[in-house]
């Protein structure tokens, strides 16, 4: 009897120690596959700049295909007031890790300590020697905290309604001749919100020989406007405003971005007998975006956000915008490194465009016809004075 009860309580220890044996490997197994299904790290990413049609629609799902399930990229829109707000709010415990901003957010956020700084620190991982002109010209005015992304035109292009204008101006002293023979009929929206305003603006201090970066020395632009302002019914805060009010026939002439407008032509939104001519007495006004990174991210996040610039900011990823009208700020980047589905719109675009802002067939800011945006700072006194001296007459 003791014989079988040892038999028995043998053959159970054996047993118990086999399932032991499978239980063990089973969870071994477990844990090997959970490894090999890691999940992808999350980037965040903000745009105060707009541009979906090319960071949401084009670039940032290159990036998720080329890193093959390495890094997931959270994407979200807000003002530059909004974003930098939230930054701050969130504080150590914040989530963001890079934002697109233009020219407002930029300094903003330089002014606020909030942006790394990225030249010459991380040089190569953002392709800084690939840069062109413009772009580099930026890494002095704003110390190398942005990294450029697209280096445009802002203006200023007039546009006008090809049926009831013949011999569309070509100067702000033609413009002020026809506004004169034709009032009512000229519109621009308020220079603090509108971009084709400011680069209006800002074109015609040039073209008066005045100079934008000192906004107490502008007499002469202040009384033209104040001139044009005699017939200028209202000034909408929304550039859209100015848009409907042209095509449903209210006004015959606005002002314009170049290459916003040829892109708005292929995607239809203009109407046929809606044309374009660019103002010959100015310099274009460089309207730029650019990417920033927060300012002392933990260093796994800071490697995911330079593996994205590293990206981004490559010849191959920056020429897809090309095909949506963004200018690269890399100079190897080409229309000839399109993707062959956004070959046809690039193709319509420079179909499109002004000649004056074609290089062969290519799109391009001619060679020393272009100025730097002003600082902030200079920027929001030019805003006031405008308020003060047109707006509120």
């Amino acid at each position: 009897m003791k014989k079988t009860l040892v038999s028995i309580l043998s053959l159970l220890l054996l047993i118990s120690m086999v399932l032991a044996g499978c239980g063990n490997a089973s969870s071994s197994s477990s844990k090997g596959g959970d490894k090999g299904k890691q999940e992808p790290q999350t980037i965040t990413i903000y745009t105060v700049a707009g541009g979906d049609e090319y960071y949401n629609d084009i670039l940032i799902p290159m990036f998720e295909e080329e890193m093959e399930g390495k890094y997931k990229v959270e994407y979200g829109r807000g003002t530059p007031q909004e974003i930098i707000s939230k930054i701050k709010a969130q504080g150590d415990n914040g989530n963001i890790d890079l934002v697109i901003t233009g020219l407002d957010g930029l300094p903003m956020g330089i002014d606020e300590g909030l942006w790394e700084q990225m030249v010459p620190t991380y040089s190569e991982e953002i392709h800084e020697s690939e840069w062109n002109e413009i772009a580099k010209a930026y890494i002095d005015t704003f110390e190398g905290y942005g990294v450029p992304i697209t280096t445009g035109s802002g203006g200023p292009i007039l546009v006008y309604n090809s049926d009831k204008v013949k011999n569309p101006p070509k100067t702000y002293e033609e413009l002020k001749k026809w506004i004169d023979e034709n009032p009512g009929k000229f519109l621009y929206p308020t220079v603090p919100t509108s971009g084709p305003a400011r680069g209006f603006f800002l074109g015609l201090v040039q073209s008066l020989g005045e100079d934008f970066n000192k906004p107490e020395t502008l007499d002469k632009t202040w009384t033209y406007l104040e001139e044009v302002g005699e017939t200028v019914s209202n000034y909408p805060s929304k550039t859209s405003d100015s848009f409907t009010a042209l095509y449903d026939g209210t006004v015959d002439i606005i002002p314009h971005y170049p290459f916003w407008f040829a892109n708005l032509k292929v995607s239809g939104t203009v109407p046929p007998n809606i044309e374009a001519v660019k103002l010959t007495d100015t310099k274009q006004i460089i309207d730029s975006h650019f990417f920033v990174m927060l300012k002392d991210l933990p260093e796994e996040r800071k490697k995911a956000a330079l593996d994205f610039l590293n990206f981004a900011m490559s010849k191959e990823a920056q020429a897809q915008g090309l095909g949506v009208a963004f200018l690269p700020a890399n100079s190897n980047a080409t229309a000839d490194l399109l993707k062959p589905e956004y070959q046809e719109n690039y193709k319509k675009l420079t179909e499109a465009i002004l000649p004056d802002y074609l290089d062969g067939d290519t799109l391009s800011v001619g060679e020393d016809d272009w100025v730097l945006f002003p600082r902030l700072e200079t920027a929001n006194e030019l805003y006031k004075q405008w308020e003060e001296n047109i707006l509120s007459r």
